[in-house]
């Protein structure tokens, strides 16, 4: 029982917490679309920005999250989730604390973008994935406010020492691949998603 209530009490931290990050995402990206719309209102572009030094003079730079970098927000609307996608490039631990990029062309970048996650007993982080089915939608927001639709067309389980998934060509699309361990820590659970592009 004390486990159990352990579990729930992390659980009810985690979502508060993640709760506020994620409307500090949200606040920004709208100023940052808000200043968008008085410089060019004419303008609707969903090409990514690598630039992620901000926009109008809004800083980007400045949100962050249990000392990582937010570098976008993902929603998993099918298992009811979202959460801030951290950047986990200098520090592993990153993933302690929510989802977060580990390999790959970049948050909603042209190319396969690896994006990882503990696979919780309580359901939060990626702990739901294996909920996820063939045809549900994710969306991936970016710093520039670009939010992009991904299918999921592919779900398998491979070794834990396999990282094929991390070196495919996406043919010119942007596609997201949400990884999980499996288990015990000897299998990856992997979720492909590709952009929705208009007329497909």
């Amino acid at each position: 029982m004390g486990y159990i209530g352990y579990q729930y009490y992390l659980k009810v931290k985690n979502d508060k917490e993640t709760a506020e990050v994620l409307e500090k995402f949200d606040t920004l990206i709208i100023e940052l679309g808000n200043e968008n719309k008085i410089e060019n209102p004419a303008q609707n572009n969903t090409e990514p920005d690598n630039n992620n030094n901000g926009m109008g003079g809004i800083s980007t730079n400045n949100l962050y999250y249990r000392g990582y970098k937010v570098i976008g927000k993902l929603e998993m609307p099918s298992v009811n989730l979202q959460y801030p996608i951290l950047d986990m490039l200098t520090d592993g631990r990153a993933i302690d604390y929510s989802i977060a990029m580990q390999y790959g062309a970049g948050i909603n970048n042209v190319g396969n973008t690896i994006i990882i996650g503990h696979n919780t007993y309580n359901g939060t982080f990626f702990g739901k994935n294996k909920r996820m089915k063939i045809g549900d939608i994710i969306y991936v927001t970016d710093l520039n406010g670009n939010r992009i639709a991904y299918e999921i067309y592919n779900k398998y389980i491979t070794p834990g020492t396999d990282y094929s998934y991390a070196n495919k060509n996406t043919n010119g699309y942007r596609e997201v691949t949400l990884v999980t361990c499996d288990n015990n820590n000897a299998n990856r659970l992997v979720i492909c998603a590709r952009e929705i592009v208009s007329g497909n």
